[in-house]
């Protein structure tokens, strides 16, 4: 067992920015650091599964169930659609903001890495070159995931920082304004690159 071989593919991976990463510093841009918490909770999860079903073997059973996959896809596309067009009617004042639906960040951070089976075909071909995947013991099945999700979320959260320290230079409603509608081409942007990746 070589943990390395794992673990910094995936953290180059995982730092690579794409449409999350996109679509989690536009959140942090238009709401601020507390809503994306629930926003990155749902990407790792998403992140989660599919390294267990990797892990496990379910390959075949995604294939197979392949158009549920599709769905989640279009649903995050569409969700990442409707946030941007809401972002782009602010009218800068941030106090006049509806607070945001429990639970909805995270079922949004969900839908953009469960409508990607990719990660699971990365995860398929990085495990076997660090672990024996026809003897792995639950411990060892344990730490792989543990240790992914650490990686996901450190990863996570230094997007993060970086957008707090974005939104950190936004005051005035008029600079809001902007910043808002850049929010929303960014997540717009987003949900068109999730929409054409086959």
């Amino acid at each position: 067992m070589n943990i390395w071989l794992f673990l910094i593919p995936f953290a180059i991976a995982a730092a690579l920015p794409g449409p999350a990463q996109g679509a989690l510093f536009a959140r942090v841009i238009s709401r601020g650091a507390a809503s994306a918490s629930t926003f990155i909770v749902g990407m790792v999860a998403g992140n989660a599964v599919w390294l267990l079903a990797a892990i496990f073997g379910l390959s075949a059973l995604a294939v197979r169930f392949a158009t549920v996959f599709v769905a989640i896809k279009w649903l995050g596309v569409m969700f990442l659609l409707y946030m941007a067009w809401r972002l782009w009617r602010s009218d800068g004042n941030r106090m006049a903001q509806q607070p945001e639906r429990s639970g909805s960040g995270f079922i949004a951070g969900a839908f953009l890495t469960l409508g990607n089976p990719k990660a699971m075909v990365f995860f398929g071909a990085v495990l076997p070159q660090a672990f024996d995947m026809t003897a792995l013991s639950a411990g060892q099945i344990a730490l792989i995931l543990a240790l992914g999700v650490a990686v996901d979320f450190s990863v996570q959260l230094f997007y993060l920082m970086l957008a707090r320290q974005a939104r950190s230079f936004i005051s005035s409603p008029k600079r809001v304004r902007i910043a808002d509608r850049t929010a929303a081409a960014m997540m717009a942007g987003c949900a068109g690159a999730i929409a054409v990746k086959s």
